[in-house]
């Protein structure tokens, strides 16, 4: 029996789009567009690239979601290509992720320009890339957020990200929430796409024009993060905008805070609150959360194997990534990726409490951020706040406190009230012994925590 081939599955995804016809693809601004048009226009790019030779090679695919960005994807993927997926990059990042990727080709989709198509002249060395050429397997790589270092470059190969989605399930009305190069966002758009769903792309991912887009397209699944769920709750736009069509409400990349899960499944009771699990590296893996207001899940399932060591998460699974272009191999004698995910565990299911990287150890006692974070964010007038460690000559490290408030208030108050709070509710090693407070947002563009260890001198002035 041969082995699957991505082209089998993408063949089965344009009998769909014929048999769906005119329903509703995508929906991006004010534009709608049908599965007839989507596959007339990978029909086009697919000719397009096979008369300029883009075959089986490593493309850098510059994009956000479009017509022509699927597409174009879609295509790459029927004439073999590995594609490098950017989006949102700052400039300099990312003429370094398209060198790191060896792209022999570069293509930039901006809505409402021409799709710049340019021959780099590169040639492909690294054996992760070349072992695919050699193939004429398809690909895809996907880099890190780089929030805590430099993006790491993830190759996976697309078969497996493809066939995962044959078998039919639910169509839905979903957002797409997650960056086009997102392998959360990858997921949702394969999913929609594969089950004759609708796609809607807000304009931004602002709270309030998410929430805008859910009420009036009616969308029923949105697949999120926790720090994007806890700003949708203090913008207000849960209560302003109905969002009673949402049927389910996926959320990972971070651990969720008890407290405002509560709050959503109070506000959104017919809603349906799953706990998702995966990484860049490894892909979104099967999981069930417990209930909807529980922050315990299974993980795993067919084609995927858990197992933990040490109080660490590691994953086998098909749609796990080749390896690095830029890092070290991660995985186990035995094939498992060591997630660096620390959990506890009760029964077959699981509990997420954060990365081993982000620890913090003062004096011996060691804590993880978000379990500080789940205390202080019931601190009155609290948007938000990320804990780290900062660097402590004598006992190692020390909790340090960044906070959103809702209200101006002077450090020196808010630091005297926080105290208050934590005397009966922290233990002494785990109160936050440097705080600051900011207006900014405590999360990247792809609402993330940007959770980066501080240096002794950085908060010098507001120590306790």
């Amino acid at each position: 029996m041969s082995a699957p081939d991505a082209l089998d599955a993408l063949d089965i995804l344009d009998a769909r789009f014929a048999d769906a016809g005119d329903a509703v693809a995508l929906v991006i601004g004010g534009d709608r567009f049908t599965y007839a048009q989507l596959r007339a226009e990978v029909r086009r790019v697919e000719q397009l690239l096979a008369a300029e030779s883009c075959t089986a090679g490593t493309v850098a695919l510059v994009a956000d979601y479009s017509l022509q960005s699927v597409a174009y994807l879609l295509a790459l993927w029927r004439l073999r290509n590995v594609v490098a997926l950017l989006s949102g990059r700052q400039a300099n990042q990312e003429r370094e992720l398209i060198r790191l990727a060896e792209a022999g080709w570069e293509i930039r989709v901006d809505a409402g320009k021409d799709v710049e198509l340019t021959r780099t002249g590169v040639a492909t060395t690294h054996a992760l890339l070349t072992g695919l050429g050699s193939t004429q397997e398809p690909g895809f790589i996907i880099f890190s957020s780089g929030s805590t270092g430099s993006p790491k470059a993830s190759v996976h190969r697309a078969t497996p990200f493809l066939d995962r989605h044959i078998a039919p399930k639910r169509c839905l009305r979903s957002i797409s929430f997650l960056l086009f190069d997102h392998i959360g966002g990858l997921n949702t758009l394969l999913y929609v796409l594969f089950n004759q769903g609708t796609l809607v792309v807000p304009a931004s991912r602002r709270p309030e024009v998410v929430a805008q887009a859910i009420e009036t397209q009616r969308v029923q699944a949105l697949t999120t993060s926790p720090t994007f769920l806890n700003l949708l709750i203090f913008s207000g736009a849960l209560e302003r905008f109905d969002l009673g069509s949402l049927q389910v409400v996926n959320y990972g990349t971070e651990p969720m805070p008890e407290r405002v899960l509560e709050r959503l499944t109070a506000a959104l009771p017919a809603t349906r609150f799953s706990q998702a699990y995966g990484l860049t590296e490894t892909g979104v893996v099967p999981t069930r959360s417990e209930s909807s207001t529980s922050n315990w899940l299974k993980i795993g399932g067919e084609g995927c194997d858990v197992r933990v060591v040490d109080g660490l998460l590691e994953i086998r699974s098909e749609t796990t990534m080749l390896g690095y272009l830029n890092a070290e191999n991660p995985f186990t004698a035995d094939g498992y990726f060591k997630t660096g995910d620390a959990v506890v565990q009760k029964g077959d299911h699981f509990r997420i409490v954060g990365r081993q990287s982000d620890l913090i150890n003062v004096g011996g006692e060691k804590v993880y951020p978000a379990e500080i974070e789940q205390v202080l964010k019931d601190v009155d007038g609290v948007i938000d706040v990320m804990v780290s460690r900062a660097e402590h000559p004598l006992v190692g490290h020390m909790v340090a406190a960044i906070f959103r408030l809702t209200e101006p208030e002077p450090l020196e108050t808010f630091r005297q009230r926080l105290y208050a709070f934590c005397l009966d509710r922290l233990p002494a090693a785990r109160i936050p012994r440097k705080i600051r407070i900011t207006t900014e947002p405590l999360h990247g563009e792809r609402f993330k925590k940007m959770r980066t260890p501080l240096s002794h001198d950085s908060l010098a002035n507001e120590e306790a």
